[in-house]
């Protein structure tokens, strides 16, 4: 039965579907059709080939955009590639970003490396490597390492750069070049810049809505190297483990709502009761030893409990389009969604607390199993 998967996925993306009129997701999805109105799309390979009337919304490990947006477009991946125009705003974050065509409104970019050889109105970018070719209508904001400029620039140019800022043969900034950097930008005696403002770093003061830039800044990139790292754990987690991900996912998701009920108490009770019994054994001189290791193991289990959250999370939206074989990619797909989920107040705490509470009650079974090699009983 599927009835775990389908709640769980229903509890996932309701903040989601509620305004969608096309909601598709698969392991490798390819929209060929156009939809009717708004397109919300994810799996781990994602490729919209067919105009999208409205607004799109899209999460995968690879995303490509290879026709028309009408509308605005939200895009979270890994590889993220746009090679169409978007008639509204873009707003994208990924690992490596590449936007070929125009962008009629806004452009919001955050990832480690970001070309954008397409012309936007307004640009907002923060990331590592990051080349803009065409320019821009409006102003432009830059937060980056390494940054290159070229085409024309209608409005201000503001890029804080921690390692070099360089500008193309002909590039023309209409406004003002305000940037900072360990050293001088490279500016060719082709370009053309009405007026250029240099702070050194060293005798850079922030102002308040600089600092408040720049912590905002490091919450993003905090945010997106946990997201990163929870990825990557609980991808090799479902890889190297396969056998026991598939025990797990399976004893959580395809059976009734009652058995995934008491897998998330029995997780609850695990997860409240053994502090107490830690605090009980390290205060007498003969426990000590016990309270460590059974310490040690709580900590082992609250980290696998909640990598195979993810995993949990990922396998129920798989099994929603009947895949049932659980692979490294769902639980990907899951952690990033579950990371993103968790964001939302209230619903993204209890969304990721239940999933943590199942997971756990799922391992402690299946270990307690495995240990006792007992025939099934009520818990199987």
């Amino acid at each position: 039965m599927r009835r775990n998967a389908l709640v769980i996925s229903l509890l996932l993306l309701l903040p989601f579907t509620s305004f969608a009129s096309t909601f598709a997701g698969d392991e490798a999805l390819i929209v060929a059709e156009p939809p009717s109105d708004n397109a919300y799309l994810f799996g781990s390979e994602v490729r919209v080939a067919t105009t999208v009337p409205q607004d799109i919304a899209a999460l995968g490990g690879t995303l490509v955009l290879a026709a028309p947006v009408e509308g605005d477009a939200l895009l979270l991946g890994g590889d993220v590639n746009v090679r169409e125009s978007i008639g509204g705003d873009l707003r994208v974050a990924g690992g490596r970003v590449f936007i070929e065509q125009e962008v009629a409104g806004d452009l919001i970019a955050a990832g480690g490396s970001i070309t954008v050889t397409g012309i936007a109105r307004d640009i907002r970018i923060a990331g590592g490597t990051v080349t803009i070719t065409e320019g821009a209508t409006g102003s432009v904001i830059i937060y980056g390492a390494s940054v290159t400029l070229s085409g024309n620039y209608a409005g201000d140019v503001t890029v804080v750069a921690s390692d070099r800022l360089a500008l193309g043969e002909g590039t023309v900034v209409t406004g003002a070049l305000k940037y900072n950097a360990p050293q001088e930008a490279y500016i060719p005696a082709s370009a053309t810049v009405g007026s250029v403002a240099y702070t050194g770093s060293s005798a850079f003061l922030p102002t308040t809505e600089e600092a408040e830039t720049f912590a905002l800044a490091g919450l993003g990139v905090f945010f997106i190297v946990r997201l990163i790292s929870a990825v990557v754990a609980s991808g090799l987690m479902a890889g190297l483990f396969p056998v026991f991900t598939q025990r797990i996912v399976d004893r959580t998701l395809t059976q009734s709502v009652g058995r995934f009920s008491l897998l998330a108490l029995i997780g609850f009770a695990v997860m409240i009761a053994t502090p107490v019994l830690v605090f009980i054994l390290m205060i007498s001189f003969a426990g000590i030893g016990i309270g460590l290791v059974i310490g040690a193991a709580y900590v082992l289990l609250l980290l696998l409990a909640y990598l195979y959250a993810g995993v949990l999370a990922g396998a129920a939206l798989m099994r929603t389009f009947k895949h049932t074989v659980v692979t490294w990619k769902h639980a990907v797909l899951g952690m990033v969604v579950l990371r993103l989920v968790g964001v939302i107040p209230v619903i993204g705490f209890l969304v990721s607390v239940v999933l943590t509470a199942a997971a756990a009650g799922a391992i402690v079974v299946t270990c307690y199993k495995f240990a006792f090699a007992r025939d099934e009983d009520l818990l199987a």
